[in-house]
């Protein structure tokens, strides 16, 4: 069946550039990006596979549960699609940041790349839904698709374990509540703004409050960890 083989991964080869599979069908594509649209308006728990359906352009109401199955898969799709989309972003700072990047550097990577996440009318839908995901769904411990995909993860990977080495982490899971506490304070920023349309009013005053974030962020990281 199709929905088995959205995550099914391939060696990462310097070489293959190809998007992984689910990303390079238009229909699916539509499906995610309306899915990530109307979790970041509501709640992931409140939207139906119908309303889903009909946003993506999709006369065939079922064209959800037929390409994903169910609502945990979806959300681990659009995971995997935003991750994917910001992994050559990352690389590429990651490569500029030097070979010991410090926190500030690694948050600064971390984040970035969700300012360019946005719909056609330039909210963060991605940052809201993230934002939402963290406080209400996800479970303590729980990897989602973008932790557990080394074909498209690398770089994501390597930003997560240099904060954790850094901050000496007592464990993963502790590692990963410290930075996404950290990284909420971005993300909700990106969403409070949203509501102020301040992207499309003042582009300007949004990068300011993103670099005000930032140093909040990485101020809380470090305060937790006392260094």
């Amino acid at each position: 069946m199709l929905r088995e083989l959205e995550f099914e991964a391939r060696p990462a080869l310097a070489e293959d550039t190809r998007p992984p599979r689910i990303f390079a069908d238009e229909t699916k594509l539509r499906i995610l990006a309306a899915a990530e649209s109307l979790y970041a308006a509501r709640s992931i728990e409140s939207v139906s596979f119908r309303e889903i359906a009909q946003l993506a352009g999709n006369r065939n109401t079922n064209a959800v549960q037929y390409h994903f199955g169910n609502r945990e898969t979806l959300v681990q799709a659009i995971f995997a699609w935003r991750v994917w989309q910001m992994e050559p972003i990352r690389g590429a700072m990651l490569d500029a940041a030097g070979e010991e990047p410090d926190l500030a550097a690694l948050f600064r990577i971390l984040c970035e790349p969700l300012l360019d996440l946005v719909d056609d009318e330039g909210r963060h839908t991605y940052a809201a839904f993230m934002s939402k995901y963290l406080m209400l769904q996800r479970p303590v411990g729980i990897p989602h698709a973008g932790d557990i995909r080394p074909d498209i993860n690398g770089n994501l990977r390597r930003i997560l374990d240099r904060v954790n080495a850094i901050v000496a982490a007592e464990d993963m899971q502790m590692g990963d509540y410290r930075i996404a506490l950290s990284y909420l304070v971005v993300t909700n920023m990106l969403v409070l703004s949203d509501n102020e349309r301040l992207q499309q009013r003042d582009p300007t005053l949004l990068r300011r409050r993103f670099e005000v974030a930032l140093s909040m962020a990485v101020a809380a990281m470090k305060n937790s960890c006392g260094i």
